[in-house]
């Protein structure tokens, strides 16, 4: 069976006092609070040919490494032999860490990167999950796929770079306005997730 599983996005503190900081200053846009589609499940709708797996990690507003590492690997076993990837955000860096760490026994079809965060260069805070160094994820994937949008507000288009520096054979997709990529569909990622 074909499975996919897409790993949400999320926030990182280096403190608790950093994440209390943040939400004290943190803005609640009501519009937001309405219920409306998400490309994550958009994508599991069109799909009807795999198991589209939408795992909530632990404590995403102030999410720990370690505690979705644990978590993670209660899912690995029930890896099947024709596995794709996709982390968005926080996800992203969380597989790229991950997987630097700790390479997959068996290869996945696709390991596919949205908007992640390399490093804090441009004085973001994303706690235990900065990534540092992504060589070595080919080792648990045959493809891997980065995507990055020029007009991204959360996370700056020069971590694509980095990422591709350590990531050469990797396949790029880069858009001009995707922005952080939390449309309500995502035709390109799911033509790619079709494919073969």
């Amino acid at each position: 069976m074909k499975q996919i599983l897409i790993i949400h996005g999320g926030e990182s503190y280096n403190s608790y006092n950093a994440y209390l900081t943040k939400l004290r200053s943190k803005r609640v846009d009501y519009d937001r609070l309405k219920v409306h589609q998400k490309w994550k499940p958009w994508i599991a709708n069109q799909i009807k040919d795999a198991d589209v797996l939408l795992p909530e990690f632990p404590n995403a507003w102030n999410a720990v490494y370690d505690e979705w590492k644990l978590y993670f690997e209660k899912l690995i076993p029930f890896f099947g032999n024709d596995v794709q990837l996709v982390g968005h955000s926080l996800g992203a860096m969380f597989l790229a860490k991950y997987l630097h760490e700790v390479p997959l026994k068996q290869k996945v079809k696709r390991l596919i990167l949205v908007a992640p965060v390399y490093d804090n260069d441009f004085t973001g805070d994303n706690g235990s999950f900065l990534v540092g160094d992504a060589r070595g994820l080919d080792k648990s994937a045959n493809e891997i796929h980065l995507f990055h949008s020029k007009d991204d507000p959360l996370v700056p288009f020069a971590e694509l770079t980095k990422f591709h520096r350590d990531l050469p054979d990797a396949i790029v997709h880069t858009f001009e306005n995707r922005g952080h990529f939390i449309e309500e569909t995502f035709p390109e990622m799911l033509e790619l997730l079709k494919k073969k």
